[in-house]
């Protein structure tokens, strides 16, 4: 009798070794990013994926399911559907045949998931693990080709349904594209238009917000936010940042790839930041107490801290800086969506271009391929000075 048990467990680089430990599930039921239970305990191992543990006659199989967490619980429960409907077919008599010649939904967006690392692009395999285990969570099919125009449909409904803005579910549907046509489909055929959504300024922080913030901010945390706010970092670069990128001599900060992380810089291009002296002085101090260790904001275990966004939007609840009108503010866990480690680096850009800094020297500071996503940042400033210079040279017409 097919056997229809199925068990998350997290595949862990740990210090000795690789090893399998059951998932950790929090008081919520959904399972805890990253964390494993060891001996009863639940502990954090930041490099790692899940998988599916289960039995296939008495052959024992283990599945990849990819390193977010919320597609992993949704694998665990649509596995145990099928080896549910498998256990009933066989206790009716009846035998459930797959065909080996179709694709099979999930495994093509491991197989895409898998294909943008080999790349070396981090950023958009988590995109893409992301969004392609949304859409299966929603669509509930299993075959490649059942998919149709109306389960992406459904998809830009739910995504709304969610408080999604347009622009995210215009993002989220060009990387529905991608894999498709990673697939094999016909994406002409299959995929209607792109929504449309209306193109924002780009908005960025208020002095004040600013200093509401690093008031309320650790010495770690408040690295973290100006790497961020004063060199434009995004956000795995600022996760993968390492002493020996550090020039202190010439005070300039290095954006380049990590090897040993399988970390690339975006675009590929290396590029020369410089540090300004408050934050230089800010970095020695954390060299002088962390510096054994390679990462400058790692873990204890000096291991990448892919939790920083997370610890952000934490701080920024505690200090009382919430906006308490969006989506996340009204949610259970109270994260806001106003505040962002990316909306920094957006500060920092039109920060520059405000008081002076040339477009070029812009671009190569934020390491953008064109001018054009540079251009972006040349918003008009809304401070009060440039309000009253306005109203004086009305006043002065029509006096």
């Amino acid at each position: 009798m097919p056997n229809s048990k199925v068990t998350l467990v997290r595949r862990c680089k740990t210090d000795e070794g690789w090893k399998f430990y059951l998932a950790a599930i929090g008081r919520n039921g959904r399972v805890r990013p990253d964390y494993a239970v060891v001996d009863g305990k639940q502990i954090c191992f930041p490099i790692g994926h899940y998988e599916l543990r289960f039995y296939e006659g008495r052959k024992l199989r283990y599945e990849n399911v990819g390193e977010n967490a919320a597609n992993a619980l949704n694998a665990k429960l649509a596995k145990e559907k099928r080896l549910k409907a498998k256990t009933a077919a066989n206790d009716a008599g009846v035998a459930l045949v797959e065909v080996p010649g179709r694709k099979y939904l999930r495994r093509e967006a491991g197989l895409y998931v898998q294909d943008r690392k080999n790349q070396g692009a981090k950023e958009a395999a988590r995109d893409a693990e992301l969004i392609t285990g949304e859409f299966i969570a929603d669509c509930g099919k299993t075959f490649l080709d059942e998919v149709t125009k109306d389960d992406i449909f459904h998809y830009h409904r739910t995504l709304r349904d969610q408080g999604r803005t347009d622009r995210t579910v215009a993002n989220k549907h060009q990387r529905l594209r991608s894999f498709f046509r990673f697939a094999g489909l016909d994406v002409k055929t299959l995929m209607p238009q792109k929504p449309k959504f209306e193109k924002e300024l780009p908005t960025v922080y208020t002095p004040e917000q600013m200093t509401g913030l690093l008031a309320a901010a650790d010495d770690y945390m408040r690295l973290a936010i100006e790497l961020g706010m004063k060199c434009g970092l995004r956000e795995l670069e600022i996760v993968y940042l390492e002493w020996p990128d550090i020039q202190w001599q010439d005070k300039v900060l290095r954006v380049q790839g990590k090897t040993h992380w399988e970390f690339k810089v975006k675009d590929s291009e290396q590029r020369d930041i410089p540090i300004p002296d408050d934050l230089l002085e800010s970095l020695k101090k954390r060299q002088e107490s962390n510096g054994r260790n390679r990462l400058v904001l790692g873990t204890k275990s000096d291991k990448p801290n892919m939790h920083l966004l997370r610890q952000l939007k934490r701080l920024v609840n505690r200090a009382g800086l919430n906006c308490g009108v969006c989506e996340g503010c009204k949610g259970r866990i109270n994260e806001c969506q106003e505040w962002t480690l990316h909306k920094l680096r957006r500060t920092y850009a039109t920060t520059l271009l405000r008081n002076g800094i040339d477009l070029r020297t812009v671009q190569h500071f934020m390491g953008h391929a064109d001018l054009a996503s540079t251009s972006r940042y040349l918003r008009p400033a809304g401070s009060r000075e440039t309000q009253t210079a306005i109203t004086g040279i009305f006043n002065s017409i029509l006096s």
